[in-house]
């Protein structure tokens, strides 16, 4: 497991198909080593903060292995070659190895100088599909679940390109990305998972609160 590129940015506006909206999902590639904050990498910035960033989104992650193919089901559907650079979903980390299937919620890494802990997945929301060029990526990738996921940092530090990520502790095996991510688009997800989520410490807030939203619904009805 390794970081293959570390990408930060800005604010930018953006006019797609007449929509005007702020995303910072062009991020950059960037060389050396950069400070990593609880709050994310040094130098990045997001544009909408309900959605984006603080303390349990500080790092968006996404792995390499997906491109090849999104970039294939991109071809297809256009009937062209299309490549994808790095980072085109807009992450902070692109990684190696770190698949939705093989890493989980509370799962702990130390990369350089950093410590951190993965604190739910990453849904893919229009942005993204703009930036890809296809209102139906967001369907594609949720239905294989290919969405990364986000990093809290619990310790600080210098974090570089190259760098590994070494898993120093696995606290909820069971409750891989990939898992929580059919959880939370199932129509109707089991009640008794919906309790364990609400109350999970190692989950981020927003999604505990989706769960207890959910929660409430599936009791009333």
């Amino acid at each position: 497991m390794r970081i293959v590129s570390l990408n930060i940015g800005r604010p930018n506006i953006v006019i797609r198909n007449g929509r005007q909206y702020s995303t910072s999902i062009n991020r950059k590639p960037v060389a050396g080593a950069i400070e990593l904050s609880e709050q994310g990498l040094s130098g990045d910035l997001v544009s909408d903060n309900n959605v984006h960033g603080g303390p349990d989104k500080a790092v968006c992650v996404y792995s390499r292995e997906h491109y090849a193919q999104v970039a294939a089901w991109l071809s297809e559907a256009r009937g062209d070659p299309v490549e994808l650079a790095v980072p085109s979903f807009g992450e902070n980390f692109t990684t190696t190895g770190m698949l939705e299937t093989d890493v989980a919620l509370g799962d702990v890494f130390r990369a350089g100088q950093a410590l951190l802990q993965i604190t739910q997945p990453r849904q893919p929301c229009f942005k993204l599909a703009a930036k890809l060029g296809d209102p139906r990526a967001i369907a594609w990738i949720n239905e294989r679940r290919c969405c990364g996921f986000y990093f809290r940092v619990l310790e600080t530090g210098l974090v570089a390109e190259g760098d590994s990520l070494e898993r120093v502790e696995r606290p909820a095996a069971h409750y891989t990305i990939d898992r929580l991510m059919a959880l939370r688009l199932a129509r109707g997800p089991d009640p008794a998972e919906l309790r364990v989520l609400a109350q999970h410490e190692l989950l981020s807030a927003s999604w505990r609160k989706w769960a207890r939203q959910k929660l409430a619904g599936e009791e009333e009805e």
